[in-house]
């Protein structure tokens, strides 16, 4: 699977498109556009702002996640270490920083693994 357009991600609008938002990168001068957001519900909705700043943000997003993931990691080994010296008791703590860390693990898998479900488009003719 290829990387991800870097970042950072910008929002602007195509005058083709003036009320759809669209997600651009600006690499090395030129502007590449990344996604178009349409209004799911008409052009009234204004869903499409909204998922354009989240699109947006998702370069930022996944750094931040992966830099995050060694803490929870160890957030994970020290609360494992904890309640090994308490086996009867099931820790709280423990299951919560396993929860952070598999939620985390999740998400990355996610982004980095192949696309099982991408649902087929029907052409109309």
């Amino acid at each position: 699977m290829g990387q991800h357009t870097q970042g950072p991600w910008i929002i602007s609008l195509d005058p083709r498109y003036p009320s759809e938002p669209c997600i651009d990168a600006v690499i090395d001068g030129v502007v590449w556009h990344v996604a178009l957001c349409h209004n799911a519900a008409g052009p009234d909705d204004g869903c499409a702002e909204a998922n354009a700043r989240l699109i947006a943000a998702a370069p930022e997003l996944l750094a931040t996640l992966k830099e995050a993931l060694p803490a929870l990691r160890a957030e994970v080994e020290k609360q494992s270490a904890a309640s090994a010296e308490r086996p009867l008791v099931e820790s709280v703590s423990l299951r919560t920083a396993q929860s952070r860390y598999e939620a985390a693990l999740s998400v990355l898998a996610k982004v980095d693994g192949p696309m099982l479900h991408r649902r087929q488009r029907t052409e109309r003719r």
